[in-house]
């Protein structure tokens, strides 16, 4: 992929992405890579714990990874992690109402502090050239703070960062590491090295039965090891939607990783729209039939698998989602007890992020950029 490819403003891709929704991972890594952990001694198969090496600096421009590339065992140094909660949430109650999305080789956004926003996903962590150690996806931003120096801030703001494992610009660890010893490793190396209070995977079940059960037999491992650790690991998944709901591979996927033994506490449904209210109502309709699929899968009463999703419009464009919108979106997540709200694609205005975080003027809400339909729920 060419660099022009990576850009783009964080989290946003191309129209064509939008309209699949970024349902497939590209086959090949012909993106830069910006190195993350270094590999412990004796290689990925061996058990954490090697001392963090030096600092590197980042570049002043935005170009391919440099000989000296950022590390994730770097950023171990610099990156402060918060108290460890007295308790982790229960499974169907997520801790935020909204989750902002940051690209780690992009500009910050300092509207999404302000707006409220301190829940935040950080991507997209691919595999490398040999397939098992970890790499940012994209190019190193032009004269931006490291990612360390990013976390730690968005930490001293009372924020949490998830890293987010695949994405639309590489393959998953899962899908590229055949060895299970090694892919462990590498998970568990990002976990030890962020100390986040949860993961987020953008990856379905497009790479395989034989991946899917790796990746899962693997978030298994990690959750109960947090667990010993007293400090639970929480995974989220967030995949691409339609009004037909989930992908058949998809679902399958996330049985398959509850079979495993894996612990998902929510399902983020990525659903490309545009402007107009009509296809607002294409979001509720492809969330209320991933409802059930996600129930199934899951294996939760259905009344509760609303609170096991979160819902991610992506966004062609800044006015796809206006403050009218904005405010029917929030409603819809009210009513029904949806986990949380994001925002893919193009940035929308700060206006529209504090009415779906809440902190917006209740006048902010009901204003309306498109007339609403007979039968079309509203605030």
């Amino acid at each position: 992929m060419d660099s022009a490819r990576h850009s783009r403003e964080a989290g946003r891709p191309p129209r064509s992405l939008v309209l699949l929704a970024s349902a497939a991972l590209v086959a090949g890594t012909g993106a830069a890579l910006w190195a993350l952990p270094a590999a412990p001694a004796g290689g990925w198969g061996a058990t954490p714990g090697v001392k963090p090496g030096a600092t590197a600096t980042p570049t002043g421009e935005r170009s391919p990874a440099s000989a000296t590339p950022e590390t994730l065992v770097a950023a171990r140094q610099t990156v402060t992690s918060p108290a460890p909660p007295g308790a982790a949430p229960p499974a169907d109650e997520p801790a935020a109402r909204y989750r902002g999305f940051l690209d780690a080789a992009g500009e910050p956004h300092p509207e999404l502090l302000d707006a409220g926003v301190r829940s935040f996903a950080m991507g997209h962590v691919v595999a490398g050239p040999d397939g098992c150690a970890p790499h940012w996806a994209g190019v190193r931003p032009r004269g931006g703070d490291s990612v360390s120096a990013r976390i730690a801030r968005l930490r001293a703001y009372g924020g949490e960062v998830w890293p987010a494992f695949g994405g639309p610009y590489g393959q998953e660890l899962s899908v590229a590491c055949e060895n299970p010893a090694r892919l462990l490793a590498a998970y568990r190396h990002v976990v030890t090295v962020l100390d986040p209070p949860g993961v987020d995977f953008e990856a379905g079940g497009s790479g395989g039965l034989a991946a899917v059960r790796r990746r899962a037999a693997a978030i298994a491992r990690l959750q109960r090891e947090a667990r010993t650790r007293g400090r639970p690991l929480r995974v989220t998944f967030t995949l691409p939607a339609s009004r037909r709901g989930l992908e058949p591979a998809d679902q399958e996927m996330l049985r398959a990783a509850r079979e495993e033994g894996a612990e998902i506490e929510c399902v983020g449904l990525l659903v490309p729209i545009a402007s107009g209210v009509s296809n607002l109502h294409d979001l509720a309709v492809a969330a209320r039939a991933a409802r059930l699929q996600i129930a199934a899968a899951l294996d939760v009463p259905p009344d509760r698998a609303w609170r096991r999703m979160g819902l991610a419009p992506v966004l062609a464009d800044a006015g796809d989602l206006g403050v009218g919108e904005a405010g029917r979106l929030a409603a819809f997540r009210a009513r029904n007890g949806l986990g949380w709200l994001s925002v893919r694609g193009a940035r929308p205005s700060e206006q529209v992020l504090r009415i779906l975080t809440g902190t917006a003027s209740p006048a902010s809400r009901v204003t309306r950029s498109h007339p609403v339909p007979d039968g079309y729920p509203t605030p």
